[in-house]
């Protein structure tokens, strides 16, 4: 079992979210709002599939029939569903940026260990949220038996409103009990755990979901078919990958679309990956300690070097892809054809030079 020790938990876990989900990624948003609020000393569990993820908290996932139990035992073929599941230990949060340890779990022999010590309910206390006409208004909370509870949900949603949160209450002993429980399941847990690197674990994710696709150059990041058409939106190379090992280049939106439709896989160079994921993020090149005009000079000066005859292939590497990232970030969404004239010239010139 892995453990990813005093990480920021909400990248981290979107690291995953955008190397293992093809779809509903959105719902990771829902996920950050609750880790935002979370106190030190939250425990969580979290999972991530080929379509959207979900976050619970670890006790309610052990008392039955509530939305998280079932939904924890709900994904029994791990492979077809793309199921990565963990725990989440909150250490810390420093104005709705929670830290902690991410623990790999097994998810199939997790679901059975929390089957086998799980709880029943005895009461549940729900929170309604006040009528939209009741503006300010309090929540009010209410008490039930599970029995009344689960009989006549819909009658007493349909009386109260709309239900903001659930608590389930244990009986005096089961409570004791499954308090036992989680410390052992905890202490296991820690005491297996092998400290590990986030971005390892992705590439390794990365790899064997491309290789069992018949894909093995490992020269891709992995890149989920939406992420596919925002990246040709901004004029970033994306490739229709394909099991023989062949890579091509999406020239089109319609090459996009027969290859979703025909069920390949896409990747991305790993530097073009982050300038997407910062286009995803709504961020701009305004917070760099450069002004665009800066960058642009940083850019024909990387196209100068490159023309010389540079023999260290580590150096080559650096400015082939200052030139490469540049060259998508200042000039994709450009209007001033005078300056893509001068990038083209300049460009043309560097493969001559390179023939």
């Amino acid at each position: 079992m892995r453990k990813f020790e005093s990480v920021d938990i909400i990248p981290a876990l979107r690291k995953i979210v955008d190397n293992n989900n093809l779809s509903y990624k959105t719902d990771y948003e829902y996920d950050v709002e609750t880790l935002k609020k979370a106190a030190a000393g939250s425990h969580f569990l979290w999972f991530s599939r080929y379509s959207g993820t979900w976050l619970m908290n670890e006790r309610d996932a052990h008392i039955r029939n509530t939305e998280s139990y079932n939904t924890w035992q709900y994904y029994t073929d791990t492979k077809y569903y793309g199921v990565k599941a963990f725990a989440v230990k909150i250490t810390g949060n420093d104005g709705g940026r929670p830290v902690g340890d991410v623990y790999e779990l097994n998810y199939n022999k997790h679901r059975e260990e929390v089957r086998k010590n799980s709880f029943s309910a005895k009461t549940v206390d729900v929170t309604f949220k006040p009528a939209y006409w009741e503006k300010g208004a309090t929540p009010t909370t209410r008490a039930f038996e599970m029995d009344e509870y689960n009989n006549n949900w819909g009658a007493i949603i349909s009386r109260y409103g709309q239900a903001e949160n659930i608590h389930h209450n244990l009986s005096g002993e089961d409570m004791s009990q499954l308090k036992e429980v989680l410390a052992k399941i905890r202490s296991q847990r820690e005491s297996e755990a092998v400290p590990a690197n986030i971005n390892d674990y992705i590439r390794e994710i990365t790899r064997e979901r491309f290789h069992e696709y018949g894909y093995k150059r490992d020269d891709m990041a992995f890149t989920a078919p939406d992420d596919a058409y925002v990246a040709f939106k901004h004029l970033i190379p994306v490739y229709i990958l394909y099991p023989d090992n062949v890579s091509e280049q999406a020239k089109s939106k319609a090459d996009l679309d027969n290859a979703v439709y025909g069920g390949c896989m896409f990747g991305m160079g790993e530097r073009d990956k982050k300038l997407l994921n910062l286009y995803k993020a709504g961020n701009t090149f305004d917070d760099l300690p450069f002004s665009k005009e800066e960058l642009k000079t940083i850019f024909f000066m990387a196209l100068d070097k490159g023309k010389e005859s540079i023999e260290d292939d580590n150096q080559r590497n650096v400015i082939d892809g200052i030139i490469r990232f540049l060259d998508t970030a200042l000039f994709s969404n450009d209007s001033n054809g005078e300056l893509n004239d001068m990038r083209s010239r300049e460009l043309d010139e560097s493969e001559d030079i390179e023939r």
